[in-house]
């Protein structure tokens, strides 16, 4: 018996003149090691009825118990998220990368550059418009390169800089489910919101 094929065609993508479109991230970022997520959202393999929903996790991320999404101080205009294109069909994935500047250098900074080293962390990010990504994934391993700047004369610059890969299957994907951080749980913003950290 052959395989049927059913190809997902695109939608139109359109844009609204004058429409203000802030680029960046705000000020905190949200970390896990991978260990502690017993339960994952997933993403659609099927359009229902945009093909937003493609892009965007069902379900939400279940933690292990007393577990909690640590938060991280950054500098927003020094910490920029991109998303590449690798490798050749049929197997071609993305490669998502941030670079995350905290301005600590001191014990606590320090401490988590020793952790995240050589571990496999999952972080969620928030755009400007309030939307939440996540970089990292229950496949591929996200690799994090620290490294600290403690200066030298008056005018130099300290802190903290994070250096994270990771290979994905899409562009950092949206996620819209509760984030259970230290601080208290954050209720994501809907598909037109935008919640603030």
């Amino acid at each position: 018996m052959s395989e049927v094929c059913i190809g997902l065609s695109p939608q139109s993508l359109e844009w609204c003149e004058g429409k203000m479109n802030p680029p960046g991230i705000r000020t905190h970022v949200f970390a896990i090691p991978k260990r502690d997520i017993v339960g994952w959202p997933t993403l659609p393999e099927t359009i229902t009825t945009n093909m937003k929903e493609l892009v965007v996790f069902t379900g939400a991320f279940v933690l292990a118990e007393n577990k909690k999404w640590q938060k991280i101080k950054v500098l927003v205009e020094r910490s920029p998220v991109t998303s590449a294109s690798q490798g050749t069909k049929p197997s071609k994935t993305f490669v998502n990368s941030a670079t995350f500047v905290h301005p600590g250098v001191e014990e606590d900074a320090t401490a988590f550059c020793r952790l995240a080293n050589n571990d496999d962390y999952v972080y969620i990010i928030q755009t400007k418009p309030g939307k939440y990504r996540v970089i990292g994934n229950d496949m591929y391993q996200t690799e994090t390169n620290p490294s600290q700047a403690l200066g030298a004369s008056a005018t130099d610059e300290m802190g903290t800089t994070l250096e994270i890969t990771v290979t994905d299957i899409c562009p950092a994907p949206f996620y819209t489910g509760i984030i259970e951080t230290v601080d208290g749980d954050i209720n994501a913003p809907d598909e037109g919101g935008g919640g603030s950290t």
